[in-house]
C-alpha cells in the first residue's frame, strides 16, 4: 500500500484538473466499490486525457495488476490525505465541499459522512432504500432510450426530476439538525460546468439547490 501511497502523490497534480462525472455513469448501482465513482467522480472523463487514476480505474488494468477491492477502497482515502498535501488549508476545506456536493445523493452512503452528521441505523436504511430505488429508475430510463424521443433534453429533466425527488426524500428522513449540518458541509452551492462532447453546443450546469428547511 505504500507504492500506492507514492503513486497517489505523483498523480494529485493531475488530478485538480480532472472534470467531474455524476456518480450514476460511473457506477449504476450506486455503490462506488471498485472504482473511483465515491470519489467526486475521479477517474472518469477528463477532457479526453489519461491520468494514472483513471488508468486503474480500467477493469482490464486491475485485472493485469492483480488489484483487488480492499485496495481500491483505500485509494480514494489515499488521495485525499495526497490532495491536502498540495493545496492549502482554505482550499482543502473548499474542495471537501465541492467533493461532496458533486457526489451528489450517493454522499448520504459515506460512512464518513454519515458519522459526521450522526445518522442513526434506520436512517442509513432509508437511504440506501431511496437510492436504491432512484438508481433503479434511472437504469430503467436508459434502458428505454430515453423514453419517447430518445435521448435528449427531455431525458436530462427526468434525470434531474429523479435525482430531486430521491433528495428531498432524503432530507426528509434527515433531521433539522442534521439539514443544518449538511448545509455547512457543503457551503456555498458551486456551478460546476459540464463536459462539452466533441464540441456540440455549450456547456451548463444542472446541480439542483437543495431542498429548504419549511
Amino acid at each position: 500500500m505504500r507504492k500506492f501511497g507514492l503513486f497517489c502523490i505523483g498523480a494529485t497534480l493531475m488530478l485538480v484538473s480532472v472534470v467531474w462525472v455524476e456518480g450514476f455513469s460511473q457506477d449504476k448501482k450506486g455503490t462506488g466499490k471498485g472504482g473511483f465513482g465515491g470519489f467526486g467522480g475521479f477517474g472518469g472523463f477528463d477532457g479526453g486525457r489519461q491520468t494514472g487514476l483513471n488508468l486503474l480505474n480500467r477493469e482490464d488494468v486491475k485485472k493485469e495488476l492483480e488489484i483487488n477491492d480492499e485496495q481500491m477502497e483505500k485509494i480514494p482515502a489515499e488521495v485525499m490525505v495526497a490532495i491536502s498535501k498540495v493545496l492549502s488549508d482554505k482550499q482543502f476545506k473548499r474542495f471537501k465541499q465541492l467533493d461532496l456536493q458533486k457526489k451528489g445523493n450517493n454522499a448520504f452512503k459515506d460512512a464518513a459522512v454519515q458519522t459526521q452528521l450522526k445518522m442513526n441505523d434506520d436512517q442509513k436504511k432509508s437511504v440506501v432504500t431511496i437510492l436504491d430505488d432512484s438508481t433503479k429508475e434511472l437504469t430503467e430510463l436508459f434502458k428505454g432510450g430515453g423514453g419517447k424521443g430518445g435521448f435528449g433534453k427531455g431525458t436530462t429533466e427526468k434525470t434531474d426530476k429523479i435525482r430531486t425527488e430521491a433528495k428531498e426524500k432524503i432530507y426528509n428522513v434527515l433531521t433539522k439538525e442534521q439539514r443544518k449540518a449538511w448545509r455547512e458541509m457543503i457551503g456555498e452551492e458551486f456551478k460546476f460546468a459540464q463536459p462539452n462532447f466533441g464540441g456540440f453546443g455549450k456547456g451548463k450546469d444542472t446541480k439542483k439547490t437543495p431542498p429548504k428547511d419549511s
